[in-house]
C-alpha cells in the first residue's frame, strides 16, 4: 500500500513539474517573440535614419556645389565689372591735371596737400587716441593707428593722473567771479613738476615718429589745438591754471579761467562738468551737480 502511495505521489509531482516547465517555456517563447519584435523595429528605425542621413548628406553636397558655382559666377562678374570701369572711366581713379577738381561722377575729391593746413579737424579723441576720420585722412594703416593710439593713451593717462594730484579746491575766487552773486566754486591746478612737463613733448614725439614730418606739418594747426585741449595751453605747465565758477540765479554758470595766456571768460552753460576735466569731476561739490530749474519754465 505504501509503495502505491509513493508511486502516486511521484507521478503527481512529475505531472506538476511538467506543467510548470510548460508554462515557463510558453512565457519564455512569448518574451522572446516580443524581444524579437523590438529588435526588428529598432533595426528598421536605424535603417530609416541611415537612409535619411545619407539623403541629407547628398543634399548638402549639392548645395555646396551650387554655392561654389554661384560664388565663382559672382567673382567673375565683379572682375568683369571692374575691368569695364577701368577701361571706360579711367579718370575716376586718376588724379586730374589741375587741382583742386570736383567731379560728381568721381568717388574722390582731389586737393593739394597744402590745403589741409587751412582746415580744422578734431585730430584726437578724449583719451588721446587719433580720431578715426583723421587716421583715414592721413592714410594710417590699422596697425599703425592701433600702435599710435596705445602710446598716446598711455601718455595722456599719466598726464591726467599727475594733474589730479596737483588739483585742489580754493576758497578764494578769481576777481571776475568773486563779485558776482551766486554759489561759487574755484579749482586750482598747480604748476607741473619736471616729471610732467615732458609728457606733452613725449606725446608730440610719438605722434611725429608714426606720422612723419610731412603729415605733422599738414595738420599742424589742428594738432596744436588738440594738444592744448589735452595738456592746456603753452603756459599752463609752468604757470598753473585756476578756474572759478558761479551759478547765477537763472541756473546757468559763469566761468573765469586764468592761466599762462591770460584770463578767459565763458557763460551760459547749465552743466559745470562740461568745463571741468573729466578726471577732476570728483572735486566738484555735490550742490553744483544738482539740476536747477530753467528760469523760463512756468
Amino acid at each position: 500500500m505504501k509503495r502505491i502511495l509513493w508511486i502516486t505521489a511521484a507521478l503527481l509531482l512529475g505531472i506538476f513539474v511538467l506543467r510548470q516547465g510548460a508554462r515557463y517555456s510558453r512565457r519564455l517563447r512569448g518574451n522572446s517573440s516580443q524581444l524579437l519584435d523590438q529588435i526588428l523595429t529598432t533595426s528598421n528605425q536605424l535603417a530609416s535614419a541611415r537612409a535619411s542621413a545619407e539623403s541629407r548628406r547628398k543634399e548638402l553636397a549639392l548645395a555646396r556645389a551650387e554655392n561654389g558655382s554661384l560664388t565663382a559666377e559672382l567673382t567673375a562678374a565683379d572682375r568683369l565689372r571692374s575691368q569695364s570701369l577701368a577701361s571706360t572711366e579711367p579718370t575716376l581713379a586718376q588724379s586730374p591735371t589741375n587741382l583742386p577738381t570736383w567731379s560728381p561722377a568721381s568717388p574722390h575729391i582731389w586737393l593739394e596737400k597744402p590745403l589741409l593746413k587751412c582746415m580744422f579737424l578734431a585730430v584726437f579723441l578724449s583719451d588721446g587716441s587719433i580720431n578715426p576720420t583723421a587716421a583715414e585722412l592721413l592714410a594710417l594703416e590699422p596697425e599703425e593707428a592701433t600702435r599710435l593710439a596705445d602710446s598716446l593713451k598711455r601718455i595722456v593717462a599719466e598726464h591726467r593722473r599727475q594733474e589730479a594730484i596737483r588739483a585742489r579746491v580754493l576758497e578764494e575766487h578769481l576777481p571776475q567771479i568773486a563779485s558776482v552773486e551766486g554759489l561759487k566754486f574755484t579749482l586750482r591746478i598747480d604748476p607741473a613738476k619736471e616729471a610732467s612737463t615732458g609728457l606733452r613733448a613725449d606725446f608730440e614725439a610719438a605722434l611725429t615718429e608714426e606720422l612723419g614730418t610731412q603729415r605733422m606739418e599738414l595738420l599742424k594747426g589742428s594738432i596744436g589745438i588738440g594738444l592744448s585741449g589735452i595738456f592746456g595751453n603753452g603756459g599752463q605747465p609752468t604757470q598753473g591754471r585756476t578756474m572759478s565758477f558761479v551759478r547765477l540765479p537763472s541756473g546757468v554758470f559763469q566761468l573765469a579761467v586764468e592761466d599762462g595766456s591770460g584770463i578767459r571768460l565763458d557763460s551760459g552753460f547749465r552743466d559745470i562738468r562740461q568745463n571741468v576735466p573729466e578726471h577732476l569731476h570728483h572735486l566738484i561739490p555735490p550742490e553744483f551737480l544738482e539740476k536747477q530749474p530753467d528760469a523760463t519754465e512756468p
